[in-house]
This record gives structure tokens, C-alpha cells and sequence, in this order.
């Protein structure tokens, strides 16, 4: 039987409530239990056939059970499925061509798995499929022409899966798609003008390659209640095009040279809870400061033993307690909680950290995670058992810093991902450094970098300093998983920083007081103001939930320009 022979291949045992042994299509297969209220494995049958006398498979979920192997054969003899999902499992392989013999599937989901390869041209011949997901995956090359074919589609869900080059013209056909989140691709060229005829109502284009502006089609698209455009490179577009989208309740624009000012009828947005329009190049006048107080402070400069340095070393223990390395170093702790846009500041004023960054589904995120348990491959596992973690953007600042060349010692080790063969160990984290402004590395992989999760990693950084200020930033540039193994796994995360000189000191370097561990995030409106390069409001509009903004203005990502979050949600279908 075709069933107990998949089952053998993926290890996978079947569930009580219906008989494997015996009569499968029985029990809960064909009562009025719904499919996804089962234990998994389950299926539902339709003994509709031969009129009442012969029952077919129609739905079958082996999803979260961490199945192993490849896609069998023997799935392509189902061929009465409408209903099909293998999400959240380490399958590895190609995606077969025989699925697109399935051609009465109306839901499919591969989301969450090691499938590799190209993505198979017969997956056209669904015709039927309402929606399609192979999100989270390790897929390459481009989308097939032929899927444009699917004009029945309304949910595409493509985010993470590894494909590249430019979305197919054909799509254009695609006019009854109402969902499509392809966020973390390789995709290139334009975003496609024709996506302004769909029907669509939620749109996520996050951390791509895409050139060029913002189509203006967009302006057609009244209806969207959900949009996340972010990460396009030489063009710029203005918001008018978004006058009319009055549905809106998510908008995320962050890093598209969008220019202008932002509108002073965003009050008219009853239904936004969510804005971030952070790495732009906005002009800030009186209407601006008005709408979002405060706006016009975010980017002033550090006065803290500006001109008067005190200091040429600093070491600071991420997210943990202070710590003594095994050569006697003092790793300042780095405790505090920072929130979504926030910062802390050492009663020394030798050094500073801010995050700005919030998943908009969750506000409760950690900024800090400890793994005490778990040992490294260094003479200091102490220094890797705590790190801070952000949703956007993480900055270290060097405060009071005696001019001259630096040693930038960033460590890190990645720990929010299982080493065995789990869904929950697919995760990708990916993120950008920046000293001093200046990009150092781009598309940074701690687990790569370092051979495998809790492994630690040392990367060194040459910094100049010319205003007894140095300025560390990781930035979350949309690219990595989203939601592997929880939906707000994603960003910077770093375990230990230390700055030393590269010159003889003349300063004395007094030791860091350690006597108040106060969060310097609650202290006055005016040290707020000038040590956050960002900013989150609330809007007082009546019908607004809670509106968050992070905004900055003029300066992109590559003159220190401040990043937030995407907001994807964990969805393997």
C-alpha cells in the first residue's frame, strides 16, 4: 500500500484514531473531525467513489513530526489529494516533477524543509491550487515560467526557499492572488509593474536584490491591508502611491530611498497598528515634527567626553554578567532590557548600546537570551553562554575614546538553532557590521562563519578614531528565516565586544564603575533624545491600536541610517 510504504520511508508511525493495519479510511479519516484539529499524521478520505463502495485519499498532513528522506514515489499514486501537507520536516531532495500529476490539489505546503533544487515547471499543471507554499527551504534558480499558469492562486508563499532572478512575466495572469510573501529570495531586476492589476491584499517584498522605485501601479492596489516593500537599491520613489490605501494596518517601507515627506494624513489611517519607513531619505519640516514628536533630534551627536577622552579599551560581556576571561580581561555586563527602541549607557559614559527593532505580532520578544548549559569551543564559554539579540538594529558605541587606530574584536556564537536533523534547526540568521559607518561585512552567518551552532567565532575589525567616538553596527538587512524555530528568530545577535588600541595610551582608562546598574532607557527626555537614533510613538488617532514608528531621516544604511524589523509570521502551511 502506498500509504504504509511513504510512512516506512520517512520513519513516520501512524496515529491511532484511524487504522493503518486494517481499513485507513476509518475513524476520524471520515468523520467530521477536521484535518488540522488531528494528530499528525492524519488524513481524511472520500468514499464517495464507485458509487459509495471505494475510498480515496483527499487530504494528508505529515507536518511538525521532523520526517527524514526524500519525497517517494509513491505520493504521486495518491492522485485524488486536494489537500497536501509536508511542512515543518527535514525532508531533502528535489521537489519532484510527479506532483504535478496531483492536479486535483487545491492546498499544498512544503514550507519548512532541506528540499533543494530547482523548482519543477509541472507544478503549472495545478490548475486547481488555491494555494502554494515552499517557503523555508534551500531551493535554487528562478520561479518557472509556468506558474503563472496557476490562475486560481490566491496564497504564494515563497519566502526563504533560496530561488533568484526576476519574477516571471507571466504572473501577470495571477490576478486573483490576494497573498504573496516572497521576502529573503535572490530575486533581481524590477518589482513587477502588472502587480498593481492584482487583487491582492498583502504583499511582503523584504530583503531582496530588486532595483529601481516602487512601481506606481501600487496606487491601484486600494485594498491592501498588509504591505512590506523594503531593501531596493538604485531608485527612489515618493509615498503618493500609497494616498489611497486606507486599508492599510501593517506598512513596512524600511531602505528604499523613498524621498519627500512623510504625509500629514497618516492620522487617516484608521487602521494602521503598524508603520516602519526607517532608512529613508525623508525631509523633516514642520508638518513632520508635528505628526511625530521629536523626529528632528534622533541624529544628534554623542557629547559624552567628546574632546576630553578618558578611555582606550573597552569590553563588555553581551547580554550577561560581568565576566574575567582566562587572560584576565573585565567583560563589562550588558544586561539591561532595552525594549523596542531603546538604549542603556554606563554610568562611566565609556560606552553605550541602543536596539530598534519590534516583530509586530510580538511584543513581548527577548533582547537578551542565556544558554548556560551549553559549552564552546574557547578558553571563555563563559562570554558565549549570554548575548544580546536585536529585531533591526543593534549599535556599541566607544565613548570618550582617545583618538587613533583600534583592534575591533566582535565574538559570537549562534545558539537559537538545534544541530540535529529538525525542522527547528533549518534556520538561517543573517545580518550586516558596520564600524564607523563603513560596511565590513556583509550578509554575516554565525553559524557558517563558525562550523556549527555553539561554536565560537572571533571576527576583527581595524577602526579609526577621529572624534573620541566609535560606533558598532549590526544590521538586519531582511535577509534569514523568519520564524525557524519560533517567528521571531531573526537579526543581529552578538555574544562580546572589546575595543583596544593599537597605539600607546596616554589616557588613564579608569576602571568602569560598577556601582548602579541603572537602564539609562528610563532616564530623561533629553538624554533619550540624543542617544536613540530612533524613535517609537504612538499616534492619537481613536481607532489606532498601537501605532509604532521608527523613523530616520536623510541617511541610508550606508551613512549608519537605522533599520527595524520585518514582520513575517511563522507560516509552513
Amino acid at each position: 500500500m502506498a500509504l504504509n510504504s511513504i510512512f516506512q520511508h520517512w520513519g513516520v508511525s501512524a496515529f491511532r484514531t484511524w487504522n493503518i493495519s486494517g481499513e485507513i479510511c476509518s475513524g476520524s479519516a471520515v468523520d467530521d473531525t477536521r484535518i488540522e484539529d488531528q494528530s499528525k499524521p492524519a488524513l481524511k478520505c472520500d468514499c464517495s467513489f464507485d458509487n459509495g463502495n471505494l475510498c480515496r485519499i483527499t487530504q494528508l498532513w505529515v507536518n511538525e513530526l521532523d520526517a527524514v528522506g526524500v519525497i517517494p514515489e509513491q505520493l504521486g499514486k495518491l492522485t485524488e489529494l486536494i489537500n497536501l501537507n509536508l511542512g515543518q520536516n527535514y525532508l531533502t531532495g528535489p521537489l519532484p516533477a510527479f506532483i504535478g500529476n496531483l492536479t486535483k490539489m487545491r492546498y499544498m505546503s512544503f514550507g519548512a524543509n532541506a528540499l533543494s533544487g530547482t523548482i519543477p515547471k509541472e507544478l503549472g499543471n495545478l490548475q486547481n491550487l488555491l494555494s502554494l507554499a515552499f517557503n523555508e527551504n534551500n531551493f535554487s534558480g528562478s520561479l518557472p515560467d509556468e506558474l503563472g499558469n496557476l490562475t486560481n492562486l490566491k496564497e504564494f508563499y515563497c519566502f526563504s526557499s533560496g530561488v533568484s532572478g526576476q519574477i516571471p512575466s507571466t504572473f501577470a495572469d495571477l490576478r486573483k492572488l490576494q497573498t504573496l510573501w516572497a521576502s529573503d529570495n535572490k530575486f533581481t531586476g524590477n518589482i513587477p509593474d502588472f502587480i498593481g492589476n492584482w487583487n491582492i491584499t498583502s504583499l511582503r517584498l523584504q530583503g531582496n536584490s530588486f532595483e529601481s522605485p516602487i512601481p506606481s501601479s501600487f496606487s491601484k492596489l486600494i485594498a491592501m491591508t498588509d504591505l512590506q516593500v523594503s531593501d531596493i537599491s538604485n531608485g527612489s520613489s515618493s509615498l503618493d502611491f500609497i494616498k489611497d490605501m486606507k486599508a492599510l494596518s501593517v506598512l513596512i517601507l524600511r531602505n528604499n530611498m523613498i524621498y519627500g515627506s512623510i504625509p500629514s494624513n497618516i492620522g487617516e489611517y484608521r487602521h494602521l497598528q503598524f508603520l516602519n519607513l526607517v532608512a529613508n531619505n525623508f525631509v523633516i519640516d514642520s508638518s513632520n515634527s508635528s505628526t511625530f514628536p521629536g523626529l528632528n533630534c534622533l541624529q544628534r551627536n554623542f557629547p559624552c567626553n567628546r574632546g576630553s577622552p578618558r578611555y582606550s579599551s573597552i569590553s563588555i560581556n553581551c547580554g550577561g554578567q560581568e565576566k574575567t576571561s582566562s587572560s584576565g580581561i573585565v567583560f563589562e555586563r550588558d544586561n539591561a532590557s532595552l525594549g523596542a527602541a531603546s538604549y542603556y549607557v554606563t554610568d562611566a559614559n565609556n560606552w553605550a548600546v541602543s536596539n530598534v527593532g519590534l516583530f509586530f505580532r510580538n511584543t513581548k520578544a527577548s533582547d537578551t537570551v542565556s544558554s548556560p548549559s551549553q559549552s564552546f569551543n574557547t578558553l571563555d564559554p563563559e562570554l558565549f553562554q549570554s548575548a544580546r539579540l536585536s529585531l533591526g538594529s543593534l549599535r556599541y558605541y566607544g565613548l570618550g575614546l582617545e583618538n587613533g587606530n583600534y583592534t575591533v574584536n566582535l565574538q559570537f556564537a549562534e545558539t537559537s538553532f538545534e544541530n540535529s536533523q529538525i525542522w527547528q534547526s533549518l534556520g538561517r540568521r543573517i545580518f550586516d557590521i558596520y564600524i564607523q559607518g563603513g560596511l565590513t561585512q556583509k550578509d554575516f552567518n554565525i553559524r557558517t562563519e563558525a562550523g556549527g551552532n555553539f561554536m565560537a567565532v572571533q571576527k576583527e575589525f581595524k577602526a579609526q578614531v577621529t572624534e573620541n567616538f566609535l560606533e558598532i553596527h549590526l544590521f538586519w538587512a531582511g535577509k534569514g528565516t523568519c520564524c525557524i524555530p519560533n517567528e521571531v528568530t531573526y537579526g543581529p545577535s552578538i555574544s562580546a565586544v572589546s575595543i583596544t588600541p593599537d597605539f600607546k595610551p596616554s589616557v588613564s582608562n579608569p576602571p568602569p564603575t560598577t556601582t548602579s546598574t541603572k537602564n539609562r532607557a528610563t532616564t530623561s527626555t533629553k538624554n533619550r533624545t540624543i542617544l536613540v537614533v530612533g524613535i517609537a510613538v504612538v499616534i492619537g488617532v481613536v481607532s489606532f491600536i498601537s501605532v509604532l514608528a521608527f523613523f530616520i531621516s536623510r541617511r541610508r544604511i550606508n551613512s549608519m541610517a537605522i533599520n527595524e524589523d520585518e514582520g513575517n509570521t511563522n507560516f509552513t502551511k
